[in-house]
């Protein structure tokens, strides 16, 4: 995230409907207190605070944003896609279980993935 970008939720400001998400999402990542301000009020966060909180995962500035936007693309592509497909389904269904839970899902063979990464060695 750019140092000098910031995110909101306008919509009580603005008087309109919530229909984006974002009410949705921020209670999983930030306390209550946070969620509430920022949805009620429509106050902006900036990058260093999003930062803090989790939200992002490096602020810099504007001048080196796109080669570190271009580095971590290439990071992606040099990655299994099959693997990062399975991995993506693994995170979206599991994260909210319990570990044993979890690994018995990986393992039931539900993962449309999961069997091509394990028979082609993750490469690509």
């Amino acid at each position: 995230m750019c140092r000098y970008a910031s995110f909101a939720l306008p919509e009580a400001k603005l008087g309109i409907f919530p229909d984006s998400g974002g009410v949705l999402r921020l209670p999983k990542i930030l306390p209550p207190a946070i969620v509430n301000e920022m949805v009620m009020t429509g106050r902006r966060m900036g990058a260093e605070e999003a930062l803090r909180w989790g939200i992002v995962n490096r602020v810099v500035s504007q001048a080196e944003l796109m080669d570190n936007a271009r580095e971590l693309a290439q990071q992606l592509v040099n990655s299994a896609p099959l693997a990062i497909a399975a991995l993506k389904e693994i995170y979206r269904t599991t994260s909210e279980m319990p570990v044993e839970e979890a690994y018995r899902y990986i393992r039931s063979g539900v993962l449309k993935h999961y069997p091509s990464v394990l028979h082609s060695g993750g490469c690509h």
